[in-house]
């Protein structure tokens, strides 16, 4: 029997994980045993854990919400597993990720409880390092953003105030921004044109040779054309001579 108890407590030994046994049946359920990895990890020697209760790791951090549902776990005999801080002998913090387990005799009543213990500190350290970085991306996202709408909110301001015809398009001639005198010049609503494809605009009267081939020659090219004039028979308005400028981004 002492020969299976050596092994046992080898075996408890040899673990990279802390272990602890504590006493249900004694007053405050204190330690009775631990293994060299728990002394590793606490930083305090089998002598100067012995007999303590294992809340003397949290130190002066009281405040864990984690701390009450282990107190429960063990007054209601149930298994438990929490991530709860700790401190060691030197008062540096780690992260316990804690599992605890009850023992009963062949009555049902419970005699023990084991403590296994990993110190989990490093991926803590991850897990909140990918969250600030997380937060950071979404900031600059929310920074970049409003600097957008802003932008846009600009120029859409200055675009209205011009009195002359003016679109803007993207680099597939879609139509992003159509001003007060482009629509009323041309007589076509904003949802008739915003958005849409500038060569399909109405009965795709916009579908013209010279200004097709103008811009589809300048725009990648990104050099600017100012003032050339193109004349064509609108619906509804007539023959109408304009000046096309074409700036690039």
């Amino acid at each position: 029997m002492n020969n299976n108890i050596e092994i046992y407590i080898q075996a408890l030994n040899s673990a990279n994980c802390g272990i602890i046994i504590t006493d249900n049946l004694q007053p405050d359920n204190p330690i009775v045993y631990c293994n060299k990895a728990f002394e590793t990890i606490s930083g305090y020697s089998h002598d100067e854990i012995i007999g303590h209760n294992c809340r003397f790791l949290q130190s002066q951090d009281r405040s864990q919400p984690e701390r009450q549902y282990i107190k429960d776990s063990i007054r209601e005999g149930k298994d438990c597993k929490v991530e709860i801080r700790n401190y060691n002998k030197k008062g540096n913090l780690f992260w316990n990720e804690l599992f605890i387990s009850p023992v009963k005799n062949n009555d049902g009543v419970i005699t023990h409880f084991i403590g296994v213990q990993n110190d989990i500190t490093e991926r803590k350290k991850a897990e909140h390092e990918l969250r600030e970085e997380k937060s950071s991306v979404e900031r600059k996202i929310q920074e970049r953003t409003k600097e957008l709408v802003d932008n846009e909110a600009f120029l859409s301001s200055i675009i209205q105030t011009v009195r002359e015809s003016l679109l803007v398009l993207d680099a597939d001639y879609r139509v992003l921004s159509a001003n007060s005198h482009f629509l009323s010049s041309f007589k076509v609503t904003h949802e008739d044109t915003v958005g849409k494809i500038l060569f399909e605009l109405g009965n795709h009267q916009w579908d013209i040779d010279t200004l097709r081939e103008l811009l589809m020659k300048i725009l990648p090219t990104n050099n600017p054309v100012i003032d050339y004039e193109v004349e064509h028979d609108f619906p509804h308005i007539g023959k109408k001579g304009y000046a096309s400028e074409c700036l690039p981004n």
